[in-house]
C-alpha cells in the first residue's frame, strides 16, 4: 500500500495511491464528481435510490447538486484553513469508531447542506488529532453502505488500509511517516 502527501509540506493529510492508477484516491473522487460523464452514468445506474431516499427524479438535478457539493466539499478540504481544523469535518464512521479516537475509521462530507443532506463522502482513517489518510470515497444514496456494492468497496478499502496500518505498527503520524519513508 503506498500513501502520498496531499500538501507537499504538510504531515496532516495523506491520500492513499494505487501503483496501477494515475492519481491519489482523493484526487480521483474530485475528478469523477466534477465529470458530468461520470456523474451521468452513476446517476443513470443508481436511479432508484436517488428517486426513493432524496426523492430526486431528475438525474440533471442530481448532477448540478453534486457539482455544487463537490465544490464545497473541496474547499472543505483542501484550503487554509480549513485543513487546520480536519477534526471538525470528519467524523466516526460508526459507534465501533467512536471508542478510540486513533486509528479510526472516519467520514466526512459537506455537513451544512441546505437543500438536502450531501450524498457525497470521503472516507479515511484518523491517525490522531488531525492527521488522517483518506482511503477513498463515494456517492452514497443509501442509509448503509453495505446496501450497495460500491459503498461495501469503500467500506473495505477502509477496512484494508486499518489492518495495513495496525500490522505495520502505525499508532500515530510519527510511526506513519515513519512507514512512508
Amino acid at each position: 500500500m503506498e500513501f502520498v502527501r496531499v500538501f507537499e509540506d504538510s504531515d496532516h493529510l495523506w491520500a492513499v495511491q494505487s501503483p496501477e492508477k494515475d492519481a491519489d484516491e482523493l484526487t480521483l473522487l474530485f475528478r469523477n464528481w466534477t465529470n458530468g460523464e461520470y456523474l451521468l452514468d452513476f446517476f443513470m445506474d443508481n436511479i432508484d435510490d436517488l428517486k426513493s431516499y432524496f426523492h430526486i427524479e431528475r438525474i440533471d438535478e442530481a448532477i448540478n447538486d453534486t457539482f455544487e457539493d463537490a465544490e464545497a466539499l473541496q474547499e472543505l478540504v483542501l484550503e487554509i484553513p480549513f485543513t487546520d481544523n480536519l477534526d471538525e469535518l470528519f467524523m466516526p464512521l460508526d459507534l465501533s469508531d467512536n471508542r478510540s479516537r486513533e486509528i479510526t475509521r472516519e467520514k466526512a462530507r459537506n455537513w451544512d447542506r441546505s437543500r438536502h443532506a450531501s450524498w457525497l463522502r470521503i472516507y479515511a482513517i484518523r491517525l490522531e488529532p488531525n492527521v488522517y489518510v483518506v482511503t477513498g470515497g463515494a456517492i452514497k444514496l443509501t442509509r448503509t453502505m453495505q446496501e450497495r456494492e460500491h459503498t461495501l468497496i469503500e467500506l473495505n478499502k477502509l477496512n484494508q488500509c486499518k489492518n495495513f496500518l495496525k500490522a505495520n505498527g502505525v499508532f500515530d503520524r510519527d510511526s506513519f511517516v515513519g512507514l512512508t519513508n
